[in-house]
């Protein structure tokens, strides 16, 4: 084997033992921009990005003493990017013009992934659950079920061999996935569709009248059968007979002629072109055979640029868009949040401890009023628990309570901070992460912040001596009681007037008792 490696080029050991050609593509840069009402765009060249575009790399501490990154060139160790505890570049160009590589450093996303970690948050899948999630509800659907992480498309809706539907896996048969293989339409331009139709469509035309064939015959069947059972048509009580009449059923039923396949075609057809993204052809046919994501509308008449005609009243809905990654984003591999927090002293807590978060725009600006705060959570910028505009009693007074986020806090040297609990986060399309939040109120504040005294738990209103605070105030109104509490507290007077002065001799006491122990 050493002699092998002797004899390789040098580009051959270049390929071997250097990162210069494993380091991947880098993604297109997402648009880091806002649009005001105006329609002016806002952009920042130096914000950070949604998500990383570059292979971020590292290197030992014996390579970094050498500045040896596994590139074409050392890099300068007296660059501040590299002059830190654990340095993470990224490489923006491995060879200028000039012959320099032009890197940078990469400890922004690298350190938002680590702060994410410790969170301990878990994923889920879809925005709209983000919204409308309800923190009082069960909790959401996390991102590695096994009805939405799945990628095969191992289905067959024809009939099998003996004219019937062969049975539906629902693990496997599942429309809920993160990744097609067919392109997302309404994002192909022109050019791109007609290319798609050109080189996809039209050499997969007569496998797809073999599969509209033996959709419509399945469709015929489910007919037939289903209208038995509601015929109410029985089979007989013996078992041999029974097993002879579902035989006769069911070839009665898989007897389909040519005419009543056509007809069939024709209505689906029908049903197309009143509703073509709602139709059992593109929904059920077209889409799976193609392999291609769901295509929704979305109704605008009441939007602001909404116009007259009734073609500019939809819109092709952006949010159901594939994925451009997995619904986790490789940030974390938690299904739920349904773990137990164990502090070192403390033990097991109800609930982890807390993470601060910095108020970066409270409620109340100087131009607008929002509906929620946002906070900065671990890299990333999340909506307060506590809405504006609720009108209920319980959210009225949870609004009351968090008025310190209802203005900017100048005073705070950093400004104010919160304790919050990060209970699941979602990645949208377009790759942004959002967080859902929720405020921390109970004892992991006082955990958080180091009051860690162990006590007893104290009864308000609680008087240790009950017999002393009877008194003559009041008695308890059982007769066997009051005079042990009587006799209890002769005793007591007694004892008192032996240890005073007066030599031994009570003042007052049970009568003869002094005389008996004189």
């Amino acid at each position: 084997m050493a002699q092998v490696r002797q004899s390789l080029s040098p580009t051959a050991n270049l390929l071997r033992n250097s990162r210069l050609f494993s380091l991947p593509n880098p993604l297109p840069r997402p648009p880091v921009s806002e649009t005001f009402g105006a329609g002016i765009s806002k952009a920042s060249d130096s914000a950070t990005l949604p998500y990383p575009t570059h292979q971020a790399i590292a290197t030992t501490k014996s390579s970094l003493a050498r500045g040896d990154w596994g590139l074409k060139r050392p890099l300068p160790s007296r660059s501040h990017l590299v002059q830190v505890s654990d340095p993470v570049l990224r490489v923006t160009q491995l060879d200028t013009i000039e012959h320099v590589t032009d890197f940078d450093s990469a400890a922004d996303h690298v350190r938002t992934r680590q702060k994410w970690e410790e969170m301990g948050v878990p994923m889920m899948k879809g925005m709209t659950q983000m919204r409308e999630y309800d923190l009082s509800g069960t909790p959401p659907a996390g991102a590695f079920e096994v009805r939405d992480d799945t990628t095969s498309y191992d289905t067959d809706l024809g009939l099998d061999e003996a004219g019937l539907p062969p049975p539906v896996d629902p693990i496997v048969h599942n429309t809920k996935r993160w990744k097609h293989e067919g392109p997302w339409l309404p994002g192909l331009g022109a050019e791109g569709f007609a290319e798609y139709l050109t080189k996809e469509i039209s050499k997969r035309r007569e496998e797809f009248n073999k599969y509209l064939v033996e959709f419509v015959k399945n469709e015929i069947y489910t007919t037939r059968r289903l209208a038995a059972s509601k015929a109410g048509e029985t089979a007989p009580m013996d078992i041999q007979e029974a097993e002879i009449w579902h035989q006769q059923q069911e070839k009665q039923w898989s007897r389909i002629t040519d005419a009543e396949v056509d007809a069939g075609i024709k209505a689906l057809r029908r049903e197309t072109a009143n509703n073509p993204l709602g139709s059992k052809l593109v929904t059920k046919l077209i889409l799976p055979f193609l392999r291609l994501p769901e295509i929704k509308f979305k109704y605008k008449a009441y939007a602001e640029d909404a116009s007259n005609r009734d073609i500019d009243q939809y819109q092709f809905d952006q949010e159901t868009a594939p994925l451009s990654t997995h619904p986790s984003a490789g940030l974390g591999y938690l299904r739920t949040k349904a773990y137990i927090a164990n502090h070192p002293i403390l033990g097991p807590q109800s609930s982890p401890s807390p993470v601060p978060a910095r108020v970066i725009q409270p409620r109340t600006t100087s131009t607008t009023k929002e509906v929620y705060a946002r906070l900065g959570v671990a890299g990333f910028v999340a909506n307060d628990q506590f809405r504006s505009t609720d009108t209920s009693s319980a959210s009225r007074a949870n609004i009351s309570n968090a008025r310190d986020v209802e203005t900017i806090d100048i005073d705070t040297e950093g400004g104010k901070k919160v304790l919050v609990q990060p209970l699941f986060g979602s990645v949208k399309n377009d790759g942004r992460i959002h967080i859902k939040l929720k405020r921390s109120s109970g004892p992991e504040v006082q955990v958080a912040r180091g009051e860690l005294d162990d006590k007893p738990p104290v009864r308000e209103g609680f008087d240790s001596d009950p017999l002393m605070s009877l008194g003559d105030v009041g008695k308890s109104g059982i007769k066997e009681l009051d005079e042990q509490s009587e006799r209890a507290k002769q005793i007591s007077s007694f004892l008192d007037g032996m240890t005073s002065k007066g030599k031994g001799r009570s003042r007052s006491g049970l009568r003869g008792l002094a005389d008996g122990l004189r």
